[in-house]
């Protein structure tokens, strides 16, 4: 089969491949936020600017994800296109939403639960603690958030129930070394932030946490918050000859 190997600064992270078929992509971006955009980042606790290198794919209706991390300058990215037998395991998979089931207007057609991310502030560097959690955790930020340090992660691995992703981020802080397990303690917030996609059905959305959960966040100082997106509508599509057509 076709794979990438990818290197960041001439170290080798990821043999990325999908198989005989399917679709494979190293995406390198770079985006800085003004305006609205800018005002609605700053409110949902999302950096201004950023770059990133995403290696990923698409197999058997499942989004596959090898790499997913922050770029600095100087950084060095080198793709290299292989015939191999064998790919490294992805580090994250998730299912891929069916587009028939969705309705053409609307982006999300019921109330869905999306993720668990594991928000950090302190007045020291997060760095080290981040890299001590290791590949157990995807970094959606890492760094300077006004005067403090704040530390955005996933998961590495999807699930679609919040206990199970929290009890894994749980288990990785109880396993980190003392310097590292200090950080952590010495953070002014740790939280566990269950992210929720409202739309207008079904009329009620529950979500339970199981109370060994609580006691596990409990057990290692964090708190449990709750993030719920309003619903987001499509912008509507317009046939080339309906918008040709002339008024009366």
């Amino acid at each position: 089969m076709t794979a990438f190997d990818v290197f960041i600064n001439d170290r080798k992270v990821c043999r990325a491949g999908v198989g005989s078929d399917g679709v494979l992509s190293a995406i390198v971006n770079w985006v800085r936020l003004t305006g609205p955009a800018a005002r609605t980042a700053r409110r949902m606790r999302e950096p201004l600017e950023e770059s990133r290198i995403h290696v990923g794919g698409l197999r058997d209706n499942e989004h596959r994800t090898w790499v997913e991390r922050d770029l600095h300058p100087g950084d060095r990215i080198s793709i290299h296109v292989v015939k191999v037998k064998r790919a490294d395991l992805p580090a994250k998979r998730t299912p891929r939403r069916p587009r028939q089931q969705q309705r053409p207007d609307v982006a999300y057609p019921e109330t869905t639960f999306l993720n668990v991310d594991l928000d950090l502030w302190s007045r020291t560097p997060l760095e080290p603690l981040v890299q001590a959690l290791g590949s157990s955790v995807v970094e959606l930020f890492v760094g300077h958030d006004g005067r403090r340090h704040a530390a955005h992660l996933e998961s590495a691995r999807s699930s679609l129930k919040p206990d199970v992703l929290i009890q894994r981020f749980v288990a990785a802080i109880e396993r980190l070394p003392r310097p590292a397990r200090r950080l952590w303690n010495q953070a002014s917030r740790r939280e566990f932030n269950i992210g929720i996609q409202a739309a207008m059905q079904p009329h009620g959305f529950e979500l339970r946490l199981e109370p060994a959960t609580v006691q596990a966040v409990a057990r290692v100082g964090a708190s449990i918050g709750v993030t719920v997106y309003a619903p987001e509508r499509q912008p509507p599509v317009t046939s080339p000859d309906r918008a040709r057509r002339p008024r009366a």
